[in-house]
């Protein structure tokens, strides 16, 4: 039994560094399905702990007791802004919101001096839903918009049946603006698309070179700056591992100042990026991409628990690990966040408050 804890501990201490893998080394499978399952270790863990500790095995018990900290430090990192534990914190590209006020200082068109926190029009309510194959069900995504009062609402694998459905349930006299991604070789279960309560001033429906489905942005004018908004949804590594990670490593350039634009336009203040990522805060690529891209993570920075979106089932089971992301740009700051459950689809959406 001691030579078959030491053999199960050496394997998950494996399992574990494979977090520490460099940006890109990711890019193959199962590392990337492996990766993004390391926060379920605590379950295997804290059985061999016990085990270890029933037995007498103490060597054993003491690696199984390092190895579930280190775990537990990193589901903590969701809860608290402790310091960072072997690879994850504020160098991966994710903002203290005790140091949001210094940050807005440095935006440039924020106009932070002038601007009143409490002014309703400095507040902004985004969604962002997985649709499996344009399944999910358009009365509840509706339901969900109109009473959440939701401003943008970002959808992934979008088909035209299901933007029928909503168009009949009365989405467009709720969120009459739409840019959608045209249908392309490369769609990742379907098509990305954006609805807005709040007219744009310009939109695109292929606004990033993308191996996934096309990444449709649109741009809004606010009190506080330019928002640049972009739903998306990166190759999943099942249709190629290698396309995923480059599909990631992209993403950094949507808060760009070199992404196309109207010509007479200046550089949006804010970026904010909604989507299934197919990947986590475990994976170094997306760490990477958060770092250069200076964004940060809105349910790590909220400070208030993790929020995991898949999977979605019926069953009993609870969504395990959180692959759709809100990501922001430096300047917004992050009110509250939920988890909105919508019928026939795989994926939880995410609900966020957002403050300019």
């Amino acid at each position: 039994m001691n030579t078959l804890l030491w053999i199960l501990l050496g394997l998950i201490a494996l399992w574990m560094a494979l977090r520490f893998l460099p940006a890109g080394a990711d890019r193959h499978r199962p590392l990337v399905e492996l990766i993004a399952l390391i926060d379920l270790l605590a379950v295997p863990l804290l059985a061999i702990l016990v085990c270890a500790l029933v037995i007498q095995a103490w060597p054993q018990s003491a690696l199984a007791m390092i190895e579930l900290t280190l775990v537990t430090l990193w589901r903590l990192q969701y809860r608290f802004h402790l310091p960072s534990p072997m690879g994850s914190g504020h160098k991966d590209g994710l903002l203290d919101t005790k140091n949001q006020a210094d940050a807005d200082a440095d935006i440039p068109g924020s106009h932070q001096s002038n601007r009143d926190i409490t002014d309703p029009a400095l507040s902004l309510k985004v969604m962002t839903l997985n649709c499996r194959y344009g399944k999910a069900d358009a009365q509840s995504i509706l339901e969900q918009v109109q009473s959440q009062n939701v401003d943008i609402l970002a959808l992934q694998e979008v088909n035209s049946t299901l933007l029928t459905r909503l168009r009949k349930a009365g989405m467009r006299q709720t969120m009459p603006y739409l840019v959608e991604g045209p249908q392309t070789q490369n769609d990742n279960g379907g098509r990305n698309a954006l609805f807005s309560r709040r007219e744009p001033m310009w939109s695109q429906p292929a606004g990033l070179d993308l191996e996934a489905s096309a990444v449709p942005i649109m741009l809004l004018h606010t009190q506080a700056g330019t928002i640049r908004l972009a739903s998306v949804h990166p190759k999943s590594p099942q249709r190629g591992a290698r396309q995923w990670g480059l599909g990631i490593e992209r993403l950094a350039l949507l808060n760009s100042e070199k992404l196309a634009a109207a010509p007479d336009m200046e550089s949006p203040a804010f970026t904010i990026i909604m989507g299934d990522c197919n990947a986590n805060l475990h994976h170094p690529t997306f760490r990477a991409m958060l770092e250069s891209g200076r964004l940060c993570d809105a349910s790590l920075s909220l400070s208030r628990g993790m929020h995991p979106t898949f999977p979605h089932c019926q069953a009993l089971l609870p969504p395990l690990i959180e692959i759709d992301h809100i990501l922001v740009s430096q300047g917004i700051r992050i009110t509250s966040m939920k988890v909105m459950k919508i019928p026939h689809t795989d994926h939880c959406g995410l609900l966020a408050q957002l403050r300019l």
